[in-house]
């Protein structure tokens, strides 16, 4: 039997170890979802964190520095579901740290792709949205756990997020601007018209996400009102109280048809302006709705300048949303008397296509003009050094052709709204037709917190005072 050539092996061998990388990343995501969506969450949480018994596990045995930040957000919201306060809790806190580094940083406004290396050999980095919707979840935890002191920090820390993340995306655009313009610096007069023409033919794949345009600068209408939400039950003083009215004043402007807003509204400025001193036994119905977009690869060859009358194709690998189906259009609660449907609080798709979008024409440019260049390079090296070196920069071009598909892909599509006054111990919330009996405290303020990933999925019906 005849040797198989060293170099042979090699250009195999490459892109096999690679893309197998990627296929795994698939299959782990494929899992995920299956038993996300059939609402096993302590299994889903083991897919995540690629640990078995996490749920079982203390908070003290369990080392969240092991895992990826997306990881991070799968695994700690699996945990969440399944009723793992301390253990989601942990796993937040490191994700909240990483984030906040990253942020520092100017790594978070690279959002969740990055198209110029393979998802196998770079860390993932967070969206913006990542980093504030976390704080929800905390903030859920910490009020399950009866901590009033810790659900303030996670307030606190949503609202320093947002705001660091407005700054430091600014930074990040102009950064990503001046490193795109010192590749294109190194085309020749032909490239750089070619390359140009590539890029406008990329962007034109992505004009049906137009639609999409988010809410200002990154705000989250959900996570800014469950903070206004916490300072209207909980104030302490005047500050409090306007503080709560300043930020319902914000949400019902981003969320004009929402009724229950605009009563919240209404009563976040009677209590900051002193006119009304209580709020009556109330329960607040949040429910997070479906399952946010996610990213798939999406291929296209293109025409690549290398010298006058020498053009080859190159495949390029980039991320493309795609929207999945909401659970149900809303679910009701009734008191007895009364009954109550859900209305739109946040649409998380808008969000995450829209952040998606702002920094697209940075994506593109990038991932095309290092294609650009890494397909002259080829040339270049297999004009000088022969088949091993066309071969090498050939496994280097698969390792650095694939997208990014990793997110925070466990999220909601959608987080709706309601509210009803109690009536006894007892409400009755409605999810896909059928009643579910919730017990609640006959004094206080409630969160009733409703989680269904897809259809025929079994609540996830939390219970957390205010």
């Amino acid at each position: 039997m005849s040797k198989i050539p060293f170099k042979v092996m090699l250009a195999v061998a490459l892109p096999i170890a690679v893309t197998g990388c990627g296929t795994s990343h698939k299959m782990k995501f494929a899992d995920f979802t299956e038993a996300y969506k059939q609402a096993e969450y302590c299994k889903a949480a083991d897919i995540a964190l690629d640990k078995s018994g996490t749920c079982q596990m203390s908070a003290e045995k369990i080392k969240p520095e092991d895992f990826n930040i997306d990881e991070q957000l799968n695994g700690g919201t699996s945990l969440f579901l399944a009723k793992k306060p301390d253990l989601s809790n942990k796993i937040f806190e490191k994700a909240a740290e990483e984030i906040q580094e990253d942020l520092e940083s100017l790594g978070l406004a690279r959002g969740a792709v990055e198209v110029v290396a393979n998802a196998s050999i770079v860390d993932y980095n967070p969206m913006i949205m990542d980093g504030i919707y976390l704080h929800s979840y905390t903030l859920l935890n910490a009020l399950a756990q009866d901590d009033k002191d810790e659900a303030k920090i996670q307030v606190n820390r949503a609202y320093n997020v947002q705001k660091k993340a407005v700054e430091e995306f600014k930074k990040e655009i102009q950064k990503q601007n001046e490193e795109n313009a010192k590749d294109v610096a190194q085309m020749q007069k032909e490239a750089l018209a070619a390359n140009k023409k590539n890029i406008s033919d990329v962007m034109a794949n992505y004009k049906e996400f137009e639609r999409f345009n988010g809410y200002a600068n990154f705000v989250n209408p959900y996570v800014t009102y469950m903070g206004a939400l916490y300072n209207m039950t909980n104030g302490k003083n005047a500050s409090d109280f306007e503080t709560a009215s300043h930020d319902m004043k914000k949400v019902s402007g981003m969320v004009r048809k929402n009724s229950f807003v605009k009563q919240d509204l209404s009563i976040a400025n009677k209590l900051a302006s002193g006119t009304q001193k209580t709020i009556d036994p109330t329960a607040w119905i949040i429910f997070e709705n479906g399952l946010v977009a996610n990213f798939e690869e999406f291929r296209l060859d293109l025409p690549i300048f290398i010298a006058t009358n020498n053009v080859k194709t190159a495949s390029l690998a980039l991320p493309y949303p795609k929207e999945r189906e909401i659970a149900y259009n809303n679910i009701s609660v009734s008191n007895g008397s009364k009954k109550v449907t859900t209305e739109l609080l946040a649409d998380n798709d808008n969000i995450f296509i829209a952040e998606f979008k702002k920094k697209l024409p940075i994506i593109v440019t990038k991932a095309v003009t290092k294609l650009t260049l890494q397909t002259v390079a080829q040339a270049v090296a297999q004009d000088k050094l022969g088949d091993l070196g066309g071969i090498t920069m050939s496994a280097y071009s698969v390792m650095t052709a694939g997208a990014d598909t990793r997110s925070w892909y466990s999220l909601p599509k959608n987080v709706q709204l309601a509210k009803i006054n109690k009536k006894g111990a007892e409400l009755t919330v409605n999810v896909g037709g059928q009643d579910y009996k919730v017990e609640v405290p006959e004094e206080g303020n409630s969160i009733i917190y409703v989680r269904v990933p897809s259809v025929g999925s079994t609540p996830v019906i939390n219970v957390v005072n205010l």
